[in-house]
């Protein structure tokens, strides 16, 4: 394995332990941020579907994570209106109150993060991790 993979794999899991750690208090999960967050900022209802779309993400993993998110009381399913195959995903009260601290629990780490990065660099950064993406979706699309 390269030495840049080993690397960006590490930083990538050491992220995630910060965020857990960071999440653990308010009772949720690394990765659960993202769907509270876009329930947050929506005011539209979202099937199972469309956020795994919109979070780029499998239908069966935002399952598993609605599944386990309304175990926990922070999100309801609903039947859909018109199509009875689908669910409507819609934040609880517990949700919603969740969007008064776990913003600003995500900003220290991402402020631990960055710390000693000038505005310079990170503008770099996002631009490299950018092209990487593409990169990868552009190879994937070839070989589909």
């Amino acid at each position: 394995m390269s030495d840049f993979i080993a690397f960006f794999a590490r930083v990538a899991g050491e992220t995630k332990e910060a965020c857990q750690r960071k999440l653990h208090p308010y009772g949720i999960y690394a990765g659960q941020n993202f769907l509270l967050d876009l329930l947050w900022n929506t005011s539209e209802d979202l099937t199972i579907g469309e956020i795994a779309s919109r979070l780029h993400a499998s239908g069966e993993s935002i399952t598993r994570t609605v599944r386990r998110m309304s175990q926990q009381g922070l999100v309801e399913k609903y039947p859909h209106p018109t199509d009875a195959r689908q669910v409507i995903v819609r934040l609880t009260p517990k949700g919603k109150e969740l969007q008064q601290l776990v913003p600003h629990a995500m900003s220290e780490v991402e402020k631990k993060l960055l710390m000693n990065i000038s505005d310079v660099e990170r503008a770099l950064f996002e631009r490299v991790l950018q092209q990487m993406l593409h990169n990868l979706e552009q190879s994937t699309a070839q070989e589909d």
